[in-house]
């Protein structure tokens, strides 16, 4: 039975074409029934989010739930970014309806949609408390693209990124798997190919880079083949994956390894732990940085929180820059 008495103030913005909405929708509305304190805004496009935003700015809620993938809390951060104020922003509760959910396997209620379905439910017939687990991430602003639109994420990477994530596409996502036992057969499958020099993996693209954060410890690399890169903001991706070991509180991770890079399979589980071994060094083609702006100079494409798009190129630097910081409640 909901909590009618409550006085937090909660907007729940649902995408029903999400990976696990598909399947759960219908019982999420049938379920909200009984919580009329929870004001539900299902949206099928960015456009109809565009307009729902605003009107949710203007009643100030306490709470904002982003029931959808990694591509839809990315995309709704963004807007909650750009119309409120910072120092009012609401908190963010997110539900995992999408099909990787590395985002809400971070900051979410769950990873599995189910459990996090659960406790969601549980903490609003505890009158949905404003305390508790609550955690601090920055979301990357990302331009340069070549259709020119301005995009967010918490997760981008290019090179072998690429091929595994065409990978998922075709040979388990459309199987109906998703989730992180998804990203894990992925990353399986990904680096026994890169181990092997597998040309359906190993594809390095030349990438020129240049970190910049406020310690005054800026970083630049020439253009040079680079197998895999990531940035994220998250604290940890999927299977409590940590790929970033550099000192510091910079919001951005990013790490690179270049193509050729020495002792691949003795380095890369330490690389996946965020605790580089004697085999993880720059020489041997390891680095990882931290940083509030990151310029990357290449042609070629990149995935940023699911979304598949390609640079601008040229002399068009792709630029990510940190924005927030946002609150993250992990309801209970």
């Amino acid at each position: 039975m909901g909590n009618t008495g409550g006085a937090t103030r909660i907007c729940m913005i649902s995408n029903p074409t999400s990976g696990n909405n598909r399947k759960w929708q219908a019982r999420i509305v049938a379920r909200l029934a009984a919580y009329p304190q929870v004001a539900h805004h299902v949206t099928r496009s960015p456009h109809e989010a565009e307009a729902l935003v605003p009107q949710l700015a203007a009643s100030c809620p306490d709470v904002v739930v982003i029931n959808g993938g990694d591509g839809t809390i990315a995309a709704a951060l963004g807007m909650i970014l750009r119309h409120w104020a910072q120092g009012q922003l609401p908190l963010i509760v997110l539900l995992p309806g999408g099909t990787a959910n590395m985002t809400a396997g971070d900051i979410g209620v769950a990873s599995s949609h189910k459990q996090a379905l659960k406790r969601f439910f549980r903490w609003l017939d505890r009158g949905a408390p404003l305390t508790g687990d609550i955690r601090t991430r920055h979301i990357m602003r990302v331009t340069g693209a070549a259709d020119g639109h301005v995009r967010h994420g918490m997760f981008l990477g290019t090179g072998a990124i690429m091929q595994a994530t065409r990978f998922a596409h075709k040979n388990v996502h459309s199987r109906g798997l998703g989730g992180e036992l998804s990203l894990g057969m992925v990353l399986v499958r990904s680096v026994w190919g890169l181990i092997r020099q597998d040309p359906r993996f190993y594809q390095p693209t030349h990438v020129a880079m240049a970190v910049q954060n406020g310690s005054g410890a800026d970083a630049s690399r020439d253009k040079a083949p680079m197998l895999i890169l990531v940035a994220s903001t998250l604290g940890r991706l999927f299977l409590g994956i940590r790929p970033f070991w550099a000192k510091g509180e910079e919001p951005i991770g990013l790490t690179a390894i270049q193509g050729g890079a020495r002792r691949f399979a003795r380095a890369f589980p330490s690389v996946l732990r965020g605790r580089p071994n004697r085999h993880v060094t720059v020489e041997n083609g390891y680095e990882s940085f931290g940083g509030a702006r990151i310029e990357l100079r290449f042609e070629g494409e990149l995935n940023l929180d699911g979304e598949l798009f390609a640079t601008a190129g040229g002399d068009v630097p792709l630029v990510i820059e940190a924005e927030g910081p946002i609150r993250f409640l992990r309801a209970k």
